[in-house]
């Protein structure tokens, strides 16, 4: 057939099934758009997708560059000279070009329509009005809006949740840049020294296509673990050397860019730089309590914002949320950054992002204590990128009291969902600029925040250091610090806590209760007290008093609707009825506490209520559910990097082992002895019972010689090499998990790797650019297609289809 399409020098990589979903599409419509930002392919698409479709069209395929177009009055005569049409001399060009195409069966591919949308909708519909067996393709960052166009967003290639995914080949960005490599560098391949590099590169590059090939050139003079860490700097580092066949717009990804901000008006072009204050995205509330002035006004905004999601500048999230979010790509976040501050507003702008975000902050603490906790947690994750742009501020600009009161207000969302060690550390350089000028509630609050969570990681002398000083300044005040020194008497308790001086814990704590039953402190905060005074008591052995406090945490926790306390408690409340041997009563303990930080998506926290319900369900005989629930908690352990609850977690497998016979339990027990403590975690009253149990079993069951043969082993095994020995225990398998991986989707498949990995509904939506709730859905259908009724099922089933 006919035709004028370029030949392509380089091999069509990726988008396979886009190019299908198009051709087939493309069948039912007649005027079909390629829709999308500069560098994701939707030329290359295009003319893949047009040369397939040659034969369909007895008068051919033909294709019209725009890009050099910049009259719109010339666009008839550009379309005429592509088609090698005469026009008539006599006649008006439009009326011409129309009789021309009136009887003709004929493809027009219009590539690059968006710096002449309007002139372009307005012909298009001329042409398909009076040309009925004309069809038109067209590729634009921008939809034409002509009635019958079907819009077909393309987004960048997929790339893997980590090297650690399945095969990472399969995904189309990971297929890109190592065949562009070859090209540039004919000996490159894969290996699993540069496959976390790659992974991050197709990350980082937000899958786009020309971003990856501009990348990947660049292996013929850095690694691609260079590659990766110079993408801080990506549209410098994103430039092609060719010298021909790429247009000017395409020798780099800084020039794609440009090409795309020309084209919009002052007034969108001020919203784009401004959009680059927020990272992560933004909903409509924060642009407009951000982004206003200069132009912008409230009643003009979201048209100007939707303006800029129509041309693929901004993408917008409206599916899955109640409230709609606006982000940008991370190269196109690079530009905007830089155009922000070449503006010169770049500090107002900060100024205002951290006005909003520390009100909003101080708005999540009081509800983190609240029915709604939950949601104001997942409120917390979908913001904590902006909160983090907004605490780094304070330290730019020296606002040292607005960082510690938000980084106070943030730390309990920090302690649910895992992050006690990135906020110790915005603590630490916070605090470390402190001033006297700083008021005194915010230094003391700070310091025993901060106390609190050196504690959750396991720093005893930071810990000790910040609950000193926050109880020397309280009583240093006098009145005005007594309220004061009753929280900072809980940071104090927590240092010697993990000293192991139980004793001074609980006079400390003692202390801190009186004054609070005296004082008109929020009930959450007697709450806390009480329920680590439970905890406490359980350690010295006063059981009577333990239970006592933690039946009063727990109907505090329960008035509040506070899930996390009630977890906590819970969670004391199954090791005392261990330490009682009540293991009825502790597997119910147990069992609602999981359940409830599940709900909550507190994964650094769930790990060690996990691994005392597995202890339960050996009490009961339960082996093969106290099986796959230490493997879920040794997965969460290995996540966090938690060496002392991997011991512990270990522990679990040795006891199922000399439960089951085996010998090898003994040289566990000893490897997870060997573990240096930083804190008594370890000697916690209920789990020693059980050590010491199991140590004893294992002595009646196996010979001396035996016994002593298996414990020198493991004085001398690493604690990695024991783990990796003990997740080698087998168990009868369920019927269930002879099903076949391939039951599941690809997308299926991924997210089972995640949830091996031990990450949370949340984690997995923010690896894989999914909404929550997609993620939720795939699940449940995951759980569904395997007969499973848990996550510990499914990290056990991937354990041993070996999807890790």
């Amino acid at each position: 057939m006919a035709a004028n399409l370029p030949l392509q020098l380089t091999s069509f990589l990726g988008r396979e099934s886009d190019k299908a979903e198009v051709v087939r599409l493309l069948s039912s419509s007649r005027l079909f758009t390629l829709k999308g930002t500069g560098g994701l392919g939707k030329t290359r698409l295009a003319l893949e997708v047009a040369h397939q479709l040659n034969h369909r069209f007895a008068d051919g395929v033909w294709m019209v560059d725009l890009a050099p177009l910049r009259d719109a009055a010339l666009l008839p005569q550009t379309i005429a000279q592509a088609l090698g049409f005469q026009p008539v001399p006599s006649q008006p060009l439009l009326e011409s070009l129309l009789g021309y195409l009136q009887p003709k069966q004929l493809l027009l591919l219009l590539d690059n329509c968006e710096h002449l949308i309007a002139a372009c909708a307005q012909l298009v519909q001329q042409l398909l009005s009076h040309a009925p067996e004309l069809s038109v393709l067209a590729t634009s960052r921008e939809a034409l809006a002509v009635a019958g166009e079907v819009v077909y967003p393309l987004q960048g290639l997929a790339w893997p949740a980590g090297v650690g995914s399945h095969d990472l080949l399969h995904y189309d960005a990971v297929r890109l840049f190592v065949e562009r490599a070859r090209d540039a560098s004919p000996k490159f391949a894969l290996t699993p020294e540069n496959a976390p590099a790659v992974v991050e590169i197709c990350r980082r590059l937000d899958g786009i296509p020309l971003a990856l090939e501009l990348a990947s050139a660049r292996v013929k003079v850095l690694t691609v673990q260079e590659i990766a860490t110079r993408l801080e700097n990506r549209l410098s580092l994103l430039a092609s050397g060719q010298r021909a066949g790429l247009e000017a717009r395409h020798l780099t990804m800084r020039a794609a860019i440009d090409w795309s901000h020309a084209l919009l008006d002052p007034i969108e072009q001020t919203l784009f730089c401004r959009l680059a204050v927020f990272e992560g995205g933004c909903t409509l509330a924060a642009a407009e309590a951000v982004c206003l002035g200069d132009g912008l006004r409230a009643d003009s905004l979201l048209e100007v914002l939707s303006s800029l999601v129509d041309k693929s500048l901004v993408l917008a999230e409206t599916l899955v949320r109640s409230q709609a979010r606006y982000r940008m790509l991370e190269t196109l976040h690079e530009y905007a950054l830089e155009k922000l501050t070449e503006s010169g507003q770049a500090a107002m702008l900060r100024e205002r992002h951290l006005e909003l975000f520390l009100a909003r902050a101080e708005e999540a603490e009081a509800r983190l204590y609240e029915a709604d906790q939950p949601l104001w947690l997942n409120w917390l994750e979908d913001e904590h990128d902006n909160l983090r742009v907004a605490l780094a501020w304070t330290l730019e600009a020296g606002k040292i009291a607005e960082g510690l009161k938000m980084a106070s207000s943030i730390m309990r969302f920090w302690e649910i969902r895992g992050y006690s060690q990135e906020g110790l550390g915005w603590f630490g350089r916070l605090l470390g600029q402190m001033h006297d000028t700083v008021p005194l509630t915010i230094r003391i609050n700070a310091l025993t925040n901060a106390a609190f969570l050196a504690s959750f990681v396991g720093d005893a002398p930071t810990t000790r250091a910040y609950g000193q000083q926050a109880v020397a300044l309280a009583e240093s005040a006098g009145e005005e610090g007594k309220p004061l020194l009753i929280y900072a008497l809980g940071g104090l308790a927590s240092s010697t806590e993990m000293m192991g001086d139980y004793a001074t814990t609980f006079a400390i704590q003692e202390r801190g209760i009186g004054l609070l039953r005296q004082s008109d402190q929020p009930p959450h905060v007697l709450g806390m007290f009480v329920m680590v005074q439970g905890g406490t008591a359980l350690e010295i052995g006063r059981y009577t008093e333990a239970r006592a406090y933690l039946n009063e945490a727990m109907t505090l926790a329960l008035g509040a609707n506070d899930g996390f306390r009630q977890a906590h408690t819970l969670n004391s409340l199954g090791d005392l009825a261990r330490c009682e041997r009540n293991y009825p009563e502790a597997r119910a303990d147990y069992e609602q506490s999981v359940d409830l930080l599940r709900d909550l998506e507190a994964q650094g926290d769930l790990a060690t209520p996990l691994h005392n319900f597995g202890f339960t369900l050996l009490h009961l005989g339960d082996h093969q559910q106290a099986h796959i629930l230490f493997l879920e908690s040794m997965e969460l352990h290995k996540t966090l990097h938690d060496k002392l609850g991997m011991a512990e977690c270990l522990v679990g497998f040795a006891a199922l082992s000399i439960v089951r016979g085996l010998p090898a339990g003994v040289r566990w027990l000893a490897a997870a002895e060997a573990v240096n403590r930083p804190r008594v975690k370890a000697s916690w009253t209920a789990f020693r019972l059980e050590r010491e149990r199991y140590l004893e079993l294992a002595r009646s069951k196996f010979s001396e010689t035996e016994f002593q043969s298996e414990w020198a082993a493991g004085q001398g095994l690493r604690l990695e090499e024991a783990i990796k020995q003990a997740l080698g225990l087998t168990l009868a398998k369920p019927a269930a998990a002879a099903k076949r991986p391939d039951h599941l989707t690809e997308r299926e498949l991924e997210l089972v790797v995640l949830i091996g990995l031990g990450k949370s509904n949340g984690d997995i939506a923010q690896e894989l650019s999914l909404s929550k709730r997609t993620v939720e859905k795939h699940v449940a259908n995951i759980l569904s297609k395997l007969g499973f009724t848990s996550r510990a099922q499914v990290v056990r089933w991937a354990i041993e289809n070996r999807l890790k």
